[in-house]
């Protein structure tokens, strides 16, 4: 998200450092990132607090910072430089607030979230919550002590003997095999967190759970 503060016509009374520092605070509680915050001032009593802004923004929250000092028309002309065009400005020269572009842009921003969303739920293959009988991928405690992951280990444990005594690649892939077959058979899945962990969890293919459950036999021979 890019922020814009529109400060202009603003006196030193109402913004001063300790009012900088309180609002980094308000932008670190937003639900969001910020990409980028532009302020627009035209007082030069105003470049303390701005500068405190500025450095907190950058050292702690990584956000591109700028400043543009003018009148109301010439920030305007910077931030075009941005690729930010006046139209999405919802305030007048004068500083009234035009409620109607305003709306008009949050009615946008709610039917792109809807139609997001809409998506997300028709994708079949979207998977919001694990079964206890699925198998997940991940390494660490919680992964290791999910109950899929634990019976896949019980399956193992039941086969590595004749894991460990096969002579051939092809005989130990068919024991893992039958280890895949007997966890699909039960309803399990193989599932992974998908590349947005807002989309949830995805099935593997056979060959990368068969590889997995391979690699988990190697592991508890050691």
């Amino acid at each position: 998200i890019v922020g814009i503060a529109h400060m202009v016509g603003l006196s030193e009374k109402k913004f001063n450092n300790t009012v900088a520092f309180r609002s980094m605070k308000l932008i670190e509680a937003m639900p969001f990132r910020y990409a980028a915050l532009h302020i627009c001032y035209d007082n030069p009593n105003l470049r303390g607090p701005i500068g405190m802004l500025q450095l907190i923004a950058n050292v702690q929250n990584r956000v591109r910072f700028r400043a543009h000092f003018g009148t109301f028309v010439e920030c305007q002309y910077q931030l075009m430089t941005f690729g930010l065009n006046q139209d999405i400005f919802p305030i007048d020269p004068v500083g009234n607030v035009k409620p109607a572009r305003y709306m008009e842009i949050l009615r946008d921003r709610i039917q792109t979230e809807a139609e997001i969303e809409q998506a997300r739920r028709n994708d079949s293959s979207r998977i919001e919550y694990p079964r206890s009988n699925d198998v997940l991928f991940g390494r660490g405690k919680a992964y290791n002590d999910f109950d899929g992951n634990i019976l896949m280990y019980a399956h193992i444990d039941r086969y590595k003997g004749r894991y460990q005594q096969a002579t051939s690649r092809d005989e130990k892939t068919l024991i893992a095999e039958t280890v895949l077959l007997t966890i699909k058979e039960s309803g399990g899945r193989f599932l992974k967190r998908s590349k947005d962990p807002m989309d949830g969890w995805v099935t593997v293919t056979d060959t990368v759970a068969r590889e997995k459950i391979s690699h988990c036999f190697r592991t508890r021979l050691k």
